[in-house]
C-alpha cells in the first residue's frame, strides 16, 4: 500500500508521524486490496490565528474503484486521539466493505477457480491454475486458514482478479489440505 502523509499549516511532528505510520500498518489487516492511503493533518484554515481546530483526514483507495474517506477534528493537544479515532472509523468501513465483497463472492460460487499452491514465500505465494498459469496471492488473501499453515501442493479455491502487475488471487480458501494427494473431484489435475 502506498502511503502519502501531508502536514498543512502545521509543523511536522515525529511522534504524530510515527503514530500515523503505525495506524496505516494496522489498517492493512482489514482489506486485502488497499492501493493507497493519503493522510492529511492540517490546521483548520478559519482558525489559524486563534490556535483552534485541526483536522485529520484519510483517503483510502481500494481496488475495484472503492474510496473510503474519514475525517476527525480536534484541538492540537488531542491530535493523537483524533488520529486513532479516524483510523478506527476507516477500519470499520474497510471491514464492512470486505464483508460485503466476501458475501458477493459467496453468492456467486461459479466465480471460484481451483488451483494448487506451487510456491510459498514469507507473506505471499503462487497458485498454478488448472490451465497452467501462475497466479500471485498475498497472505491477506487467505480466508480459510492462516498463511503459516499453507504447504506447497495444497489445493485451493480462489477468485481471480486483475492486480497492479497482472492476475492475482483473492479470497483464497484451502480445498484440499493434504498437499500432494489431491482428490480429482476437488482439484483437477494439472497438465
Amino acid at each position: 500500500m502506498q502511503v502519502e502523509l501531508t502536514f498543512r499549516h502545521i509543523g511536522k511532528s515525529p511522534s504524530l508521524e510515527a503514530l500515523i505510520r503505525e495506524q496505516t500498518d494496522k489498517i492493512q489487516r482489514f482489506h486485502d486490496h488497499i492501493n493507497s492511503c493519503a493522510v492529511v493533518v492540517e490546521r483548520d484554515h478559519a482558525s489559524q490565528g486563534t490556535g483552534g481546530e485541526y483536522r485529520v483526514r484519510i483517503d483510502l483507495h481500494v481496488a475495484g474503484k472503492q474510496e473510503i474517506v474519514t475525517e476527525e477534528r480536534a484541538a492540537r493537544d488531542l491530535l493523537p486521539a483524533a488520529v486513532r479515532d479516524v483510523f478506527q472509523r476507516a477500519a470499520r468501513q474497510l471491514k464492512k466493505l470486505a464483508s460485503e465483497q466476501r458475501n458477493d463472492v459467496k453468492a456467486h460460487p461459479a466465480q471460484d477457480t481451483a488451483g494448487v499452491i506451487t510456491k510459498l514465500f514469507n507473506d505471499y505465494g503462487f497458485i498454478t491454475t488448472t490451465d497452467g498459469r501462475e497466479i500471485y496471492f498475498h497472505e491477506r488473501s487467505m480466508v480459510s486458514a492462516p498463511f503459516a499453515d499453507l504447504k506447497v501442493g495444497m489445493g485451493v479455491a480462489y477468485t481471480e482478479e486483475e492486480g497492479d502487475k497482472g492476475p492475482q488471487a483473492s479470497t483464497v480458501r484451502i480445498v484440499d489440505a493434504r498437499g500432494g494427494n489431491r482428490s480429482r473431484a476437488q482439484i483437477p489435475t494439472l497438465g
